[in-house]
C-alpha cells in the first residue's frame, strides 16, 4: 500500500497499490537514479543497495513495543533515539521510499490481525520524545484505518485482493525467483550487497580469525537474501 494519507482506503483504485514489479529501491525513480550512478562507479563486486530488505535489526524496529528485551540487547541495553524508532506508519513509507539507506519491506505481522498489538505500547515502555517534543507511545495509524486491528484488516484485506492476486507473482520473481541474483537481478534494479546472497562466500575456507569473524557478522546482522527457488518466471 502506498496511501497512507487518507480517510478513506479504496482498494478498487489500483493507484494505492505498490508496484509488485519493482524492488522497494526502485520505486522512487529519482532515488533509483542516483543508485544506478554509484553502481555504475562503482568496483567489482558491484552493488545497487548498500542495505537490505529485511534483517534482524529491521523486525525488531517494528516489534520493539513487544519484543523491548531483543531490541535492549541488540542495542547495548539502550533504545534508539526517539526520531529514529518506529513511531509512525506514514513516517515509515516516506523514508523507504526516499532515503537510499532503506528499502525494507514489511513483516509479516502486518498482515496477521491476531498480532496487531505490536503497534500498541501496552507496557508503557519509555520510548523517548522526538524533535518535535512529541512521544513516542502507539504507532501512528493512517486516518483510515480505526485503529491497529481494523489497520492490519485492511492490510491484509489488501495483501487478499484481486490486484494483490493478479501481481504478486512479480514480487516473488524478485525475492525468491529468477530475478533474484546474476544479470536478472542487475536488469531488475535488484542487485544487493554480495554477502546476502547464500553461497557467495565460504567462512569454512577463511583462516583469519578477524577476517572470518567480520563476515559472519556482516552475514548475521546485514540481513540475507532467502534461498533462490525458481529460476524461471512464476
Amino acid at each position: 500500500i502506498t496511501d497512507y494519507t487518507s480517510d478513506t482506503l479504496d482498494l478498487n483504485n489500483p493507484g494505492v497499490f505498490r508496484d509488485l514489479s519493482k524492488p522497494v529501491g526502485a520505486l522512487n525513480p529519482a532515488r533509483l537514479e542516483i543508485l544506478r550512478e554509484r553502481y555504475a562507479e562503482m568496483p567489482e563486486p558491484r552493488f545497487l543497495y548498500g542495505t537490505h530488505y529485511s534483517s534482524p535489526g529491521y523486525v525488531l524496529f517494528y516489534l520493539v513495543r513487544v519484543a523491548p528485551e531483543y531490541v535492549l540487547c541488540l542495542q547495548d541495553g539502550k533504545f534508539d533515539t526517539a526520531d529514529r524508532l518506529f513511531h509512525g506508519v506514514q513516517n515509515v513509507w516516506e523514508n523507504v521510499f526516499t532515503s537510499p539507506a532503506d528499502v525494507k519491506e514489511l513483516i509479516p505481522e502486518f498482515y496477521m490481525p491476531e498480532f496487531a498489538d505490536f503497534l500498541c505500547n501496552h507496557d508503557n515502555l519509555t520510548l523517548g520524545r522526538r524533535q518535535d517534543k512529541a512521544a513516542v507511545d502507539d504507532v501512528d495509524l493512517p486516518p483510515w484505518a480505526t485503529d491497529a486491528r481494523n489497520f492490519v484488516e485492511k492490510l491484509r484485506a489488501a495483501l487478499e485482493s484481486d490486484h494483490v492476486s493478479e501481481h504478486l507473482h512479480e514480487w516473488i520473481d524478485l525475492i525468491f525467483g529468477y530475478k533474484q541474483k546474476g544479470e536478472e537481478a542487475v536488469r531488475a534494479d535488484n542487485l544487493f550487497y554480495y554477502l546476502t546472497y547464500e553461497g557467495a562466500v565460504d567462512v569454512e575456507a577463511i583462516t583469519d580469525a578477524a577476517e572470518r569473524a567480520s563476515v559472519e557478522a556482516q552475514i548475521s546482522e546485514f540481513g540475507q537474501t532467502p534461498k533462490q527457488l525458481f529460476r524461471m518466471p512464476h
